[in-house]
C-alpha cells in the first residue's frame, strides 16, 4: 500500500452534505517518464555491484553515474540506473562486467524471506506479462493484471511468477541502500483499494564492512511511520524476514527470531521487531511510533469490498474475476453504515504462504526470482486503471457529509525514495545515525487513541482515579472499552491520507503546518471528527490524545448551533465518570455534532469566538426519540456556566448520598408531616459533606436566577458562596475521620468538589 500519492477529489463542505458517490471510473492517462535531473543521487548499477561477488574489495560496491542524464529515447545508451542494457549491439561489453543474470552479492545476502497471511490473494509478481500497447506506449493495465493474475492463481493454486526486484542506491557517504521492490496486481484493504501495488524494503549497508545498519519496511504511505530496526543482527546463513499485511502488503521486519509474528514491544529477553522511538500517544499510553502489523498484533480489521461504477468488482462486466479472487468474505464488510454494532467475530491473522530467496534456509512454499528493477523502466511506460475511491462519513449538525478518499499508484522510479532512499526513513534517531540529518517533517506528528464508549462500568473510568472506580460503580453508567474492531482514520488537509488503528492507536508523520480535519470511522460505529491546527511537533488529537466512539445503535447525538449567538471555536464533552470523550474544534463553522452513548451524563463545554466560556448539561432525558439532544442557541457567559454548575452539583450530591457513611441514599423522601428540605437538613446535620454540597447547590440555584435577571453582583455573591462551601466540603475530608467517608469515597468526591470550585470561579470571571 505504500509508495502512493494520496489525493482528495471533491470533498464536500460539511455545511452542504452530499449524497454517496460512486468510485470514479475515469482512467488516468499514462505519465511521461522524465529523465533524471543532473543533481539527482547516483544510482548504483547492478552489473557494477556484482564485482563484489568476485572480490572482497569494498570499493567495488559503488559504480559512479555520469552527471549528465542519458537521453531516455536512446535505447542504445545506458539506462538511468547506470546499467548497460545494450547487450544486443555490436559494442563489446566491458570484460569486468558480469552478465546481467548475476545478482550482486550484497543484494543476494539480504534478500528477504517473505511471510504472508493465510487470506492473502496477491503475491509479489512480475508486471511485464500484463503490459498492453496503447497510443501512449506500453502500459500495465489494471483490468488485464487483475484478470490474468487471478486466472493463473486459480489454475495453479500457487502464486504466479513470484518476483522481487532490486535496486541499489548510495544513501550517504559510505552507506548504500539495497532496495527490494515488490509488485502486486491489486490492493484491497480497510481504507482503500486500487490497481497495482508497489512495496519497498530497504536495507542500509555499511559499504566497508558489509554490515546492515538499518532495515526499513514500508508502511501505508509517506504519512505513516515505517517499521524500522536499527543495527539488526543478521547471522551468517540467515536473512531478514518480512511480514506482509493481508491485502495492503504493507510490511514489518521480522528480525527477533520469533517467526512468523510481529512484536512491537520486547517479550522477556526477546527484543521487539522495531526500534522506532516511543511517544506519548495519550495521557495514559506510551507506544513506539511505528505502523506495526495490526492483524498480527491481535487486531480485527474489516476489509472493504471494492466497487467500480457502483458494481462490486467481481460482478463488473469489464472483469472476469470471481468473488473468491478477492479477500475472504469473513473479513469483508460490505456496508459500514448499515450495521448497528461493530463486528466482533472477524477472523484474526493466521500464517500463510512463505516465499523465500532460492538460497534461503527457511522451509518455504515457493521461491522468488530476484531481478533488477531497471529493465522495467524501459519496458513499462505507466501503470493504469480506473480511479477507485473510499468514502468517509463526516458528522455534521444536520446530517453526515461524505468525503471521497482517493489513492493512486506510486511507480517506483517516479518516487523520491527511488533515488533518495533516506527520504523514506521515518524515525529521527535512525535518520541521524545514517547521515546526521534531522528533517523537520519527521518530528511533525499526529497521534491519538480511540476507544469505544459502552454501557456498564467494566471498562475504564478516566473521570475518576483508580482508587475511586469501585466506589462509583453503582452510579456510573458508561465506561471506555478497547475497540472490538479497528477503525479507519482519515487525516484531511492539502494532501489527505488514511490509515487504520492498531489497538485503537493512530499515528501520522510529516504533517504539514496548518488546519486539518481528522475523521475516525468504522463498521457499526457512529463517526467522530475533529478539526485542529498543527503548529509543529507532536499533536495529540482529542481529549489529551483520546477519542471515543459509540456503536450506531447506542448513539445519541449532541448537536449544537451557535450561529445566532456568539459562535463556537472549541467543544469539549466530558462524561461524569468516563471522562473526556471529545475535545476539538467543530467540524462546521459555529455548529457541531458529537456522538455519545445515550446512557451517559455529560457536560458540554464551549468557547466562543471571543474566548468566553460556556457549558451545559446533557443527560439521558435530554435525547429525543430520534436520539438527538439539540441546543439550537448555544450560549456562553455567566448564566450558562451557573446552570451547568447547578446540574453538576445535583450529580455530586447524588454521588455523595450513594457513598454516605449512613448507607442510605434516599435522603429526600419526606414523611407526611415534614418537607423534603426538613428531611434533607435532618439527614445532613451530622454529615458535613452532604450538608456542604446541599448548601452549595442552593447557592448555585440563586446564582442562576440572578444571572438570568441580569443581576451580576448578586450572581457573583452566590457563586462565591458556592466556592466557600465546597472548600468546607474538602476540608471535612482532612479531618482524622474523613467525616466518616472511606478512602475510595474521598477519592471519588473530592476531585469533583474541586471541579465545582473551578466551574464557579469561571462563572464569576465570565460576563453576563
Amino acid at each position: 500500500m505504500s509508495g502512493r500519492d494520496e489525493t482528495e477529489r471533491g470533498e464536500p463542505s460539511a455545511e452542504s452534505p452530499s449524497s454517496a458517490e460512486s468510485p470514479s471510473s475515469a482512467e488516468s492517462p499514462p505519465n511521461d517518464v522524465s529523465p533524471e535531473e543532473p543533481d539527482r543521487r547516483r544510482v548504483l548499477g547492478y552489473a557494477g555491484l556484482a564485482a563484489l561477488a568476485g572480490s572482497g574489495v569494498a570499493g567495488a560496491w559503488y559504480v559512479s553515474r555520469p552527471d549528465a542524464a542519458p537521453d531516455p529515447g536512446d535505447a542504445s545508451g545506458e539506462d538511468e540506473s547506470g546499467t548497460d542494457e545494450d547487450a544486443h549491439t555490436d559494442e563489446a561489453a566491458d570484460p569486468a562486467d558480469p552478465p546481467d543474470s548475476e545478482v550482486p552479492a550484497v543484494v543476494g545476502r539480504y534478500a528477504p524471506d517473505l511471510y504472508f497471511g493465510a487470506l492473502e490473494k496477491w503475491f509479489p509478481t512480475d508486471p511485464r506479462p500484463y503490459v498492453v500497447e496503447t497510443d501512449q506506449g506500453a502500459v500495465v493495465d489494471g483490468f488485464t493484471a487483475l484478470d490474468e493474475y487471478s486466472a493463473a492463481f486459480r489454475e495453479s493454486d500457487a502464486p504466479p511468477a513470484p518476483t522481487v526486484f532490486y535496486n541499489v542506491v548510495e544513501a550517504a557517504p559510505g552507506v548504500d541502500a539495497v532496495q527490494y521492490w515488490l509488485y502486486s496486481a491489486f490492493d484491497q484493504f480497510s481504507v482503500n483499494f486500487h490497481w497495482h501495488d508497489w512495496e519497498l524494503l530497504q536495507v542500509f549497508v555499511d559499504r566497508e564492512s558489509g554490515d546492515p545498519l538499518l532495515i526499513s519496511a514500508s508502511a501505508h504511505s509517506r504519512a505513516s511511520p515505517n517499521n524500522e530496526f536499527l543495527d539488526p543482527e543478521i547471522s551468517e546463513g540467515s536473512r531478514p524476514g518480512i511480514l506482509a499485511e493481508v491485502g495492503s502488503h504493507s510490511s514489518a521486519s521480522e528480525v527477533n527470531g520469533l517467526v512468523p509474528s510481529f512484536e512491537r514491544l520486547p517479550i522477556g529477553d526477546v527484543v521487539s521487531d522495531v526500534t522506532n522511538d516511543a511517544i506519548d500517544v495519550s495521557a495514559s499510553l506510551r507506544a513506539p511510533f511505528a505502523y506495526g502489523l495490526p492483524r498480527d498484533e491481535g487486531a480485527r480489521l474489516p476489509f472493504v469490498l471494492p466497487e467500480l461504477d457502483s458494481v462490486p468488482l467481481h460482478e463488473h462486466p469489464s472483469l472476469s474475476i470471481d468473488r473468491t479472487d478477492l479477500i475472504d468474505e469473513r473479513v469483508t464488510v460490505g456496508s459500514w453504515r448499515g450495521l448497528p454494532t461493530p463486528p466482533d467475530d472477524l477472523p484474526l491473522r493466521e500464517p500463510g504462504i512463505v516465499i523465500a530467496h532460492p538460497d534461503s534456509a527457511v522451509d518455504a512454499d515457493a521461491t522468488y526470482a530476484l531481478e533488477p528493477l531497471s529493465p522495467l523502466r524501459e519496458a513499462i511506460g505507466d501503470f493504469v486503471g480506473p480511479q477507485l475511491s473510499f468514502e468517509f462519513a463526516v458528522p455534521g449538525f444536520a446530517e453526515d457529509a461524505l468525503a471521497s478518499h482517493i489513492t493512486s499508484v506510486g511507480i517506483p522510479w517516479e518516487q523520491e525514495r527511488f533515488t533518495d532512499p533516506l527520504s523514506d526513513v521515518t524515525d529521527p534517531a535512525h535518520r541521524r545515525r545514517i547521515d546526521g540529518a534531522e528533517p523537520d517533517g519527521l518530528a511533525n506528528r499526529v497521534a491519538g487513541r480511540v476507544r469505544q464508549l459502552r454501557a456498564g462500568t467494566a471498562g475504564a473510568l478516566d473521570g475518576v482515579t483508580d482508587g475511586a472506580a469501585d466506589a462509583v460503580a453503582d452510579v456510573a453508567s458508561v465506561s471506555l472499552f478497547p475497540l472490538p474492531t479497528e477503525l479507519a482514520v482519515r487525516l484531511a488537509s492539502e494532501s489527505p491520507t488514511a490509515t487504520v488503528t492498531r489497538g485503537g492507536v493512530f499515528e501520522y508523520l510529516r504533517v504539514e503546518p496548518g488546519p486539518h480535519l481528522l475523521v475516525a470511522n468504522g463498521p457499526g460505529i457512529a463517526p467522530v471528527a475533529s478539526r485542529f491546527v498543527h503548529e509543529g511537533g507532536l499533536v495529540r488529537v482529542g481529549g489529551d490524545g483520546g477519542l471515543a466512539v459509540v456503536a450506531s445503535e447506542d448513539a445519541g447525538w449532541i448537536r449544537g448551533d451557535a450561529r445566532e449567538t456568539d459562535g463556537v471555536e472549541r467543544v469539549r464533552v466530558a462524561e461524569d465518570y468516563a471522562g473526556v470523550v471529545y475535545d476539538g474544534a467543530p467540524v462546521e463553522t459555529d455548529r457541531f455534532a458529537v456522538a455519545v452513548h445515550r446512557e451517559g451524563r455529560y457536560t458540554v463545554e464551549v468557547i466562543d469566538r471571543a474566548g468566553v466560556r460556556g457549558a451545559y448539561r446533557v443527560t439521558p432525558d435530554s435525547f429525543d426519540d430520534d436520539g438527538n439532544a439539540v441546543r439550537r442557541r448555544v450560549r456562553t457567559g455567566k448564566a450558562a456556566l451557573a446552570r451547568s454548575l447547578r446540574g453538576e452539583l445535583d450529580e455530586l450530591y447524588a454521588l455523595a448520598a450513594s457513598l454516605s457513611p449512613d448507607g442510605d441514599g434516599d435522603e429526600d423522601t419526606a414523611t407526611e408531616n415534614e418537607t423534603a428540605g426538613d428531611r434533607q437538613r435532618e439527614r445532613t446535620a451530622s454529615d458535613p459533606v452532604r450538608d456542604g454540597i446541599a448548601r452549595a447547590r442552593e447557592s448555585a440555584i440563586g446564582a442562576v436566577e440572578a444571572a438570568e435577571n441580569g443581576e451580576e453582583r448578586t450572581a457573583d455573591d452566590r457563586l462565591t458562596a458556592v466556592v466557600s462551601t465546597l472548600w468546607d466540603v474538602r476540608d471535612a475530608f482532612l479531618r482524622d475521620d474523613q467525616a466518616g467517608y472511606s478512602d475510595a469515597a474521598v477519592e471519588a468526591i473530592d476531585p469533583k468538589a474541586l471541579a465545582g470550585i473551578e466551574r464557579a470561579n469561571d462563572a464569576i470571571d465570565a460576563p453576563l
